[in-house]
């Protein structure tokens, strides 16, 4: 199953989703074509062999508070935690506003996790939508308590149509 991660880079948001496909790893960055990766540990904590387009490198992370540091044939990158709602250069381009979550992108609701009551914080996953055979997993935004759940698993979601309403949180 993809994983949806959420990074600010030099203040844009970038999507970043990761397939384990067994022996390798698929990546995509917002709407990029994807990347093969080859990543394994290298026994110091942090440092990682990559094979990339058939080409050899290393990667170092680290955490930087509730940032990473990365650092990647010879460039360094700082990446901060992105914004829940989906802002510029997000996946779908979408800014959904506090109170509403919506699809980043058409397909099928593969799950549902929340239910009408139940109270979910930030970057809670509430619902999981399939499209082009990877799994994309639909954060919240910000927390609150779920007023109306407007998909059901199997249905079919389009670009934009909501699919959670809440109330937020007064921080939010």
């Amino acid at each position: 199953m993809a994983t949806r991660h959420r990074f600010s880079v030099a203040g844009v948001i970038h999507t970043v989703s990761v397939d384990d496909a067994g022996d390798r790893l698929v990546v995509r960055i917002d709407d990029g074509d994807p990347i093969e990766v080859d990543a394994t540990t290298e026994g110091v904590p942090g440092l990682f062999s990559i094979v990339r387009d058939g080409r050899p490198s290393r990667a170092y992370v680290a955490r930087d508070g509730k940032n990473l540091r990365v650092l990647v044939d010879g460039r360094s990158f700082h990446l901060a935690p992105g914004s829940g709602s989906r802002e510029r250069g997000a996946a779908g381009g979408l800014t959904d506003p506090p109170g509403k979550i919506t699809a980043p992108l058409a397909g099928v609701v593969v799950d549902v996790r929340v239910n009408v009551g139940d109270r979910i914080e930030p970057r809670q996953v509430v619902v999981v939508v399939e499209a082009m055979k990877m799994q994309n997993e639909v954060q919240a935004p910000h927390g609150g308590i779920v007023t109306a759940v407007k998909v059901q698993q199997g249905g079919r979601a389009e670009k934009g149509e909501l699919l959670v309403e809440y109330t937020p949180d007064a921080t939010a």
